[in-house]
């Protein structure tokens, strides 16, 4: 098989005897939670779909991955110091793969017990994180193109900051009712749909009567897509 490629009008001509596109991957990855204090997951993913939900389970990190291609599938890494785990995914790559791309198709489960620190960030695809009662104790969604949904209501912990920046796409959170709730935007062209928020285009906060409620800190910036706020 021969590929050519046109860059900065130079042309590339790549030639392989192996058709890749019908060699998908699939992977399997633990990380176990003996000795872990707390976890700081930080996953940057080029094109694809990430599902994360919280879970009861013994280790930090049950997780998997799809690929369209074996040659290029990814793994997880982590490394441990003082106590603190610290999660990245580590991938294959060469020129071809940095030209020609492949989606990735994500799916986690994090462990309820130990605090974590979450970094997400994907260049074109969607996210869906379903955390439940697991003790995330910071936030990060960074999503080029394509859509995010943020399910938060069962969250149980004291504070929690989320930032969330999306170039092109929709957003979606969902808050418990018994919180208390800001939220930051900065937003260029989309519908806005709330249930539950007083505030302006500025800012909107949701209260409760219980002191003891969680305090969920969020800030958005959206370039363009609807964008959805309620809780529930």
């Amino acid at each position: 098989m021969i590929l050519s490629f046109g860059i900065g009008g130079v042309l590339l001509v790549l030639e392989t005897d192996k058709n890749y596109s019908n060699r998908d991957g699939y992977s399997e990855f633990v990380i176990p939670s003996q000795g872990v204090e707390k976890a700081r997951i930080n996953l940057a993913i080029e094109t694809g779909t990430v599902n994360i939900s919280g879970q009861s389970m013994d280790d930090i990190l049950y997780g998997k991955v799809h690929v369209d291609t074996k040659r290029y599938l990814p793994h997880l890494t982590h490394s441990e110091t003082n106590g603190t785990v610290n999660i990245a995914i580590d991938r294959p790559s060469d020129l071809f793969h940095n030209i020609i791309g492949g989606e990735e198709s994500w799916e986690f489960q994090l462990q309820n017990q130990t605090p974590i620190s979450l970094i997400l960030s994907i260049a074109t695809g969607d996210i869906r994180l379903q955390p439940g009662n697991a003790q995330i104790s910071e936030m990060v969604l960074e999503c080029g193109a394509g859509s995010v949904f943020l399910d938060l209501q069962d969250y149980m912990g004291d504070t929690l900051p989320v930032r969330i920046d999306n170039g092109a796409g929709e957003i979606t959170v969902l808050f418990p009712e018994k919180s208390h709730v800001s939220v930051a935007l900065e937003r260029a062209l989309g519908n806005l749909v709330m249930s539950g928020f007083t505030g302006n285009e500025h800012g909107y906060y949701h209260e409760t009567d219980d002191p003891n409620a969680p305090a969920i800190h969020v800030t958005i910036s959206q370039g363009i897509g609807d964008l959805t706020l309620k809780t529930i």
